[in-house]
This record gives C-alpha cells, sequence and structure tokens, in this order.
C-alpha cells in the first residue's frame, strides 16, 4: 500500500484503511491457540495501534494538527514496542511488568494531592488489591519504565527517535512554538511529515507482524478494503444515494447488514449502534 501525502481526503482514507488492516490482524491473531508471550501481548498492541489511526481521523479534513500529531506519536511509540516485545520473553515481561507500575503510580500521585487523606483508606485498600492481582498475574511490583528514548535505543530506533520525536511532542503539548506560532506549526511541510510518519509505522507495525507471527499484511489489507466498501455503500444507502453502477453494493443487491452490537466497521471502536449505525440504514 502507497504513501497519500497533500490530498486530505485521501490521506484520512488511508489512514482508515490501515486502522482496519491492523484491526483485522489483531484478530487473526485472537484466533491462534498460541500461548507465546509474544504472541498473547501483540494483540493489544495491534488494538491500541488501531485507535490510534481512527483518533487521526476523527475531524475528518478538519482535524486538529495536534490530533494527528497525538496519533503519529501514538503509532510510532507502538512500533518501537512491537519490535522490543518480539525481540524476547525477557522484554515481555518487562513490558507487563509496567502495566502495574504505571497503575501504582496513579495512585501514588493521587496521594500527594491536598485533602487526599479523606481517601486514603480507600485508595490504600484499591492499592493492596492492584498489588495482589498483580502478584496473581505473575507481575513484578517496582519495574522501571523504559522512556520513549531508551526504547528507541533498545531496537536500533535512535536515529528515527531523534529525527521526529521532538516534533510530535512540542505539536502534542502546548509549547511556546505551537501556541504562539500555531500558523508554523500548521503548515503543510509538518502536516505532510506527520501523514508520512502515520503511514509508514503503522505499515511498519503490519511487516512485523507478518515477519513475527506468519499474519500477512496483504491479506490484512483486502480485508480492510472489503470492509471499506462495505461502509461505503452502508453510507450511500442510507443517505438515499444511488447504489454503484449495477444495482447492486453487495451480494444479492442488500446493503451489509450490521449488528447492532457489533463493532463499527469504521474502526471507532464504538458499537455500530453509537457510530455509524445512529443513520438507520434501509
Amino acid at each position: 500500500m502507497g504513501l497519500t501525502v497533500g490530498d486530505r481526503p485521501a490521506e484520512l482514507r488511508s489512514f482508515q484503511i490501515l486502522s482496519l488492516a491492523i484491526d483485522e490482524a489483531a484478530r487473526l491473531l485472537s484466533c491462534s491457540p498460541s500461548k507465546k508471550l509474544a504472541w498473547i501481548l501483540t494483540g493489544p498492541i495491534l488494538i491500541a495501534a488501531a485507535r490510534a489511526l481512527a483518533m487521526a481521523t476523527v475531524g475528518g479534513i478538519e482535524t486538529p494538527i495536534e490530533i494527528l500529531a497525538l496519533s503519529a506519536r501514538n503509532i510510532f511509540e507502538l512500533w518501537l514496542r512491537l519490535q522490543y516485545i518480539a525481540a524476547s520473553d525477557v522484554n515481555c515481561q518487562s513490558w507487563r511488568d509496567e502495566a502495574l507500575t504505571d497503575q501504582l503510580q496513579v495512585f501514588d500521585a493521587i496521594l500527594t494531592l491536598p485533602g487526599a487523606d479523606v481517601l486514603r483508606p480507600a485508595i490504600l485498600t484499591e492499592i493492596e488489591r492492584v498489588k495482589q492481582h498483580g502478584a496473581n498475574r505473575g507481575l513484578t511490583e517496582g519495574q522501571g519504565l523504559l522512556s520513549t528514548s531508551r526504547l528507541a535505543k533498545a531496537t536500533g530506533n535512535q536515529s528515527e527517535y531523534d529525527a521526529f520525536y521532538k516534533l510530535y511532542s512540542k505539536i502534542v503539548h502546548p509549547s511556546s512554538w505551537s501556541v504562539n506560532w500555531p500558523n508554523a506549526v500548521s503548515s503543510d511541510m509538518y502536516g505532510f511529515t506527520l501523514a508520512v510518519n502515520v503511514q509508514e509505522y503503522a505499515a511498519g507495525i503490519l511487516q512485523i507482524v507478518e515477519d513475527e507471527f506468519g499474519v500477512r499484511a496483504e491479506s490484512c489489507y483486502k480485508a480492510a478494503l472489503d470492509r471499506m466498501s462495505a461502509l461505503d455503500i452502508s453510507r450511500s444507502t442510507s443517505s438515499g444515494a444511488s447504489v454503484p453502477p449495477g444495482g447492486k453494493g453487495v451480494a444479492g443487491g442488500m446493503s451489509p447488514k450490521i449488528g447492532r452490537n457489533a463493532p463499527c466497521l469504521c474502526g471507532s471502536g464504538k458499537k455500530y449502534k453509537q457510530c455509524c449505525g445512529k443513520i438507520t440504514v434501509h
């Protein structure tokens, strides 16, 4: 799948296809009986990547560049993380341990707030519950978090980190540059860079899944295109627009039947009835 740059509607469609392709890869992995740790941990990473891509389309062609930068940063970090866990079971365990550390750090931070004494008993009880839950799952308490910089170095991607990570962060955060020079930040040069990075690293994620787990990227792209076609037909028939030449959108000339509680075809992660299904399909 080639890169699309400079045409916002086409860029958004590319993001959507990649999101659906990665979602398909996650589905295929979930069907495997493998108990390998890297295999198990890859599914949630793929789901997070699909959501990050969907986020880049949330405002259509008016999606703020800050959202695009956040999507690019998340995709980049997940691309790094996927390489990291694929390298060894030790790395997989380290990533699992970080979940426990993350949760406990949130609780510790809350306890520093003024007036937190009122909540302290409840929070301390929850901390013990989380620690026990972690122990039951074989997690080690107190493990340090691997920064993105160290993650990039560990996976041999330091140069890409140096080239792009500051750009992501300075647009995502209200830096002096992004606040005081918004026109500079919103220039085509940075928008093009972010759009390329989103697509490059998303495609890289699919390639890692193919190389490490045998899930073919080509099959995932095909499934994504099929879902996009079904969604396009659904939208056109819902809005009263004519169906494609020949009068048949899908087999039998019927619009696709989607369960109201099924995941929406657009890849938003919402139920169909809470997303595109708000428009009645006739």
